[in-house]
């Protein structure tokens, strides 16, 4: 299902684009409806009542701060906080207290 805007009577209304499938026939159509609308049941290639809604699968894009996948690639802009290790010198090993000095 995809999304189109329909502009009526001066403003934009958004509207789903259903996918269907002939049973009979095999043909494929794009609908635009509404969400409340009667689902498509007739085949206009065909003309039997063997028409079923496609269910597809999508990819979200998320834009702007907030999420997993823009926060984690910085680019949002942000100050990350740098990786601060909280103990004590003497609880590492010898290498690193030498590397550290």
């Amino acid at each position: 299902m995809l999304y189109t805007t329909k502009k009526t009577e001066g403003y934009a209304e958004i509207m789903p684009i259903y996918e269907y499938k002939c049973d009979e026939c095999e043909h494929k159509i794009e609908v635009r409806q509404g969400f409340y609308d009667e689902p498509c049941v007739t085949c206009p290639a065909c003309g039997k009542d063997a028409l079923r809604k496609l269910f597809s699968t999508f990819t979200p894009i998320y834009k702007g701060p907030g999420f997993h996948t823009t926060e984690s690639r910085g680019i949002t802009g942000r100050k990350r906080k740098p990786n601060i290790k909280v103990g004590l010198k003497a609880d590492l090993p010898q290498e690193e207290q030498e590397r550290m000095s």
